[in-house]
């Protein structure tokens, strides 16, 4: 929300370098061309984005969606989740809060599951933009918008 300057020529410093690195090889390992066919097929038959999507939109839609919910239909472990959540979203928007007002910012939130922290976003002022891989975690951000 609040644009962070660099003020030290450390910082700077750092960006270079973590630049240069990018632009650079020195963290790729050398891979066989052994290693890259077998990698090939394994890639060609897990498909990681619709498996994560079928879960979301099926199974772990109705565990996530009951945990982040008023539900007491709960175990302790589900509390334990809902309630840890519930203190991460309190503390973002204590943060954001404290840097000023939100009100006509644009806000992304990526992966909004239920619309937790797009809501309380929305309400105080600021234009959101929410996806979530799961098509039933989205309409449900929407139902309770």
């Amino acid at each position: 929300v609040r644009e962070s300057k660099m003020k030290t020529p450390t910082a700077a410093a750092l960006l270079l370098l973590v630049g240069a690195v990018s632009q650079s090889n020195a963290f790729v390992p050398s891979v066989s061309s052994a290693t890259r066919s077998s990698s090939r097929a394994f890639m060609s038959t897990v498909d990681d984005k619709t498996e994560v999507r079928e879960y979301f939109n099926n199974e772990g839609f109705s565990r996530w969606n009951k945990i982040y919910s008023e539900s007491d239909d709960v175990n302790s472990v589900q509390l334990d989740i809902r309630n840890g959540h519930d203190q991460t979203i309190a503390k973002i928007l204590r943060w954001i809060e404290a840097d000023g007002d939100i009100k006509g910012k644009t806000v992304c939130d990526c992966g909004c599951g239920v619309g937790s922290l797009a809501i309380p976003l929305a309400q105080m002022g600021a234009k959101i933009s929410a996806s979530d891989i799961s098509d039933a975690m989205a309409k449900e951000a929407g139902a309770r918008a």
